[in-house]
């Protein structure tokens, strides 16, 4: 398509999507933090796949040292929602060990929205 100089330009997609998510929340309270989550795994997930590469391998060989499917793998580093279990295997199938650590809201470094807590059925 061509554009003339009457044709305004479009916002930029990230502009359309953070419009989306303000008003999404100002309906649905907690939407942007569950927006933020997302946006962790997923920058987690690039991370452990970049760590995967510079140790020379590929999913399907890390799913073999996990006992999984190179689809777990997959899903892990597309920032999908894991088990921790899943994490742990994955992080040793790269020679690391996985840290848990529990902090009070104040002491982490992001300022994404605070989200109501659900009680785990676990």
């Amino acid at each position: 398509m061509i554009r003339t100089k009457t044709m305004p330009r479009r916002a930029k997609p990230i502009d359309d999507l953070e419009r989306y998510v303000a008003d999404r929340d100002a309906r649905e309270r907690g939407f942007a933090a569950l927006v933020a989550d997302a946006e962790t795994r997923l920058a987690f997930g690039r991370q452990m796949a970049e760590r995967r590469r510079a140790a020379g391998k590929t999913q399907t060989q890390v799913a073999a040292l996990m006992r999984t499917s190179p689809a777990i793998v997959s899903r892990l580093e597309s920032g999908h929602d894991v088990r921790v279990s899943t994490l742990e295997k994955y992080v040793a199938a790269l020679g690391l060990q996985l840290e848990l650590h529990a902090v009070t809201p104040s002491q982490t470094s992001s300022k994404r929205a605070k989200k109501p807590r659900r009680r785990s059925t676990r």
